[in-house]
């Protein structure tokens, strides 16, 4: 079924195909309108990228990575995570035209009004186009000129302590464990947690805060990080970076680009996707783990009392231990 936002775009076809060379920021996943055809569309969401045809745009870019041509309009969709917009903006700004237009849709939940004020500050005339779908279509003309885009500039690094071990961990608007440390985690690596060798995969790693503790207490594994996440992976890498931590940080839907057999899984997985709780995601990667873990392999698990994740991990591995709980959290373990 189609995305309501993507609904609510293709009411506008009119207004869009007199764009020879159109820039998409952000498309939701599975869901890239037809006419988009002669597009270059980006996403900084990995899931979103294995989904898109090929046949959907001229190109499809993973990463808000600089390209070379310029656009006479952009397409912004509303990220789900707020704090991303102006990010998603200023990349966008920076690939027009001098006198190229920028538009952003979203719908009313996620914040697309809000979303409006931050496009009007940009340019000298901005107005909402059309309302449907529970979503609104707005466009930013005139435009403050925004000459290159360089990700680093919105990076920020913090110290966080764990157990009595320091950190510097990087972080990016929206991104998990930047710039503030979750009790999840936190409450995760206060335990103790044994039996780590050689591979060891921290799924959803965000800004890489997890991937890095347990290397730091454990400095003769190969710690592996992954997210679909393409600001995350950045984030962890450069937190690598600042710990002088060696190791792998890529790409991955669940197992998707993990190849071979891992040693061992420490993980606070995702659960929100964007304004709903989304539990898939974490549950057919319990369920896959098996098939991915080598024999005898340790796999911890933090995550809320409410997430009914024990009897996936017990039919997964056959047991599943609580290895710790408070009021809002519980640490599960199992083994391959």
């Amino acid at each position: 079924m189609i995305h309501l936002v993507s609904q609510a775009l293709e009411r506008n076809t009119e207004e869009l195909s007199a764009y020879a060379n159109l820039l998409v920021v952000g498309p939701p996943e599975q869901d890239v309108p037809s006419l988009f055809s002669a597009a270059t569309v980006v996403t900084h969401n990995y899931r979103v990228f294995r989904s898109l045809p090929e046949t959907c745009a001229t190109k499809i870019q993973f990463g808000l990575l600089p390209i070379t041509a310029r656009f006479n309009a952009a397409i912004v969709y509303m990220p789900k995570a707020k704090e991303e917009l102006r990010l998603l903006l200023d990349y966008a700004c920076a690939h027009l035209e001098r006198s190229g237009v920028l538009y952003l849709i979203g719908a009313k939940k996620e914040g697309v009004q809000s979303g409006a004020k931050q496009l009007a500050t940009r340019a000298k005339q901005c107005a909402k186009l059309d309302s449907a779908k529970h979503c609104q279509f707005w466009i930013a003309e005139d435009l403050t000129p925004l000459d290159g885009f360089d990700i680093q500039r919105y990076m920020t690094e913090h110290t966080m302590t764990i157990a009595g071990t320091s950190m510097m961990i990087a972080g990016l608007p929206g991104i998990f464990n930047a710039g503030k440390l979750d009790e999840g985690t936190e409450f995760l690596l206060t335990q103790q947690i044994k039996r780590l060798k050689n591979r060891t995969l921290d799924f959803g790693c965000g800004a890489g805060l997890i991937a890095c503790a347990v290397k730091k207490l454990n400095p003769d594994i190969e710690i592996e990080a992954v997210d679909i996440s393409w600001l995350a992976l950045i984030c962890c890498q450069r937190s690598f970076d600042l710990n002088a931590i060696k190791g792998k940080v890529y790409p991955s839907d669940g197992w998707s680009d993990v190849t071979g057999r891992v040693n061992g899984v420490v993980t606070n997985p995702p659960f929100h996707q964007g304004v709903s709780t989304e539990y898939q995601t974490t549950e057919t990667f319990i369920k896959q783990a098996k098939d991915k873990m080598a024999k005898y392999a340790p796999f911890y698990l933090v995550a809320n009392n409410f997430l009914k994740y024990p009897p996936i991990i017990e039919s997964t591995f056959g047991a599943c231990t609580t290895v710790s709980k408070n009021e809002k959290f519980t640490v599960y373990y199992a083994e391959r």
